[in-house]
């Protein structure tokens, strides 16, 4: 494996604060109010998936296997959670502590920056301009929405890496909060797979899925180059 290249960051919970498990807290209500099934902890679990698959899953649960109904009532629990988030970011965006700095020390070694993330275009759009980090600390960011399919599948770290450029999956770090970005890097054959632990899992969870290492935070990146 060569120099890193490019680093794929997620971004609730991971480089954009979560305090309070506002992304958690709106799938719950989201299921809540469409009557799918799937306690706080399972949905959980499925935090860093693209969420119209979270909600497609639970609908095919509760109809007993994946129809015509089933994805309408999908699309239905996706709308409301993505009104409830709007509301949510709207109030309060912030990074986490150190997450600029730690893009900062990456470009100016010469290494690309790229978010991915479980949120749609429209989600993620909202937050990227609250924060105003493309092109001044990010250089690329996919969404859930814009490939085929989302984590675990690798296909966002893919389109980052056509992107930006980057031909050599093993020179490529990604970094993460939950279950999905580590078997995401690892499905990708990433060079590196990091959990981060200011999210919503413990070092116990992440533990269970392939990884090369754990930090406390984004913040603790640079000391590892």
């Amino acid at each position: 494996m060569g120099p890193i290249q490019l680093v794929v960051f997620d971004m609730a919970g991971t480089t954009v604060d979560d305090s309070g498990n506002r992304v958690l807290t709106c799938l719950v209500e989201a299921a809540r109010i469409h009557d799918l099934p799937g306690t706080p902890e399972e949905l959980n679990e499925l935090m860093g998936m693209n969420k119209l698959e979270v909600f497609e899953l639970l609908a095919a649960r509760r109809l007993s296997g994946p129809s015509e109904a089933s994805h309408t009532l999908a699309r239905a629990a996706l709308d409301t959670f993505v009104t409830h988030m709007k509301e949510a970011y709207s109030q309060h965006v912030a990074p986490i502590p150190g997450a600029e700095a730690t893009f900062a020390f990456l470009r100016e070694r010469g290494i690309k920056v790229a978010l991915d993330t479980g949120f749609d275009s429209v989600i993620g759009g909202i937050i990227l301009d609250r924060l105003n980090w493309l092109g001044r600390y990010v250089d690329y960011a996919v969404f859930s929405s814009d490939v085929s399919r989302g984590r675990p599948a690798p296909f966002m770290i893919f389109r980052a890496m056509e992107q930006l450029d980057v031909q050599d999956v093993r020179q490529v770090m990604k970094l993460g909060d939950s279950p999905a970005d580590l078997d995401e890097g690892s499905n990708a054959g990433c060079g590196e797979v990091i959990g981060v632990l200011s999210g919503a899992h413990t070092a116990a969870t992440l533990g269970r899925y392939r990884h090369t290492r754990l930090i406390a935070s984004v913040a603790d990146l640079p000391s590892l180059f």
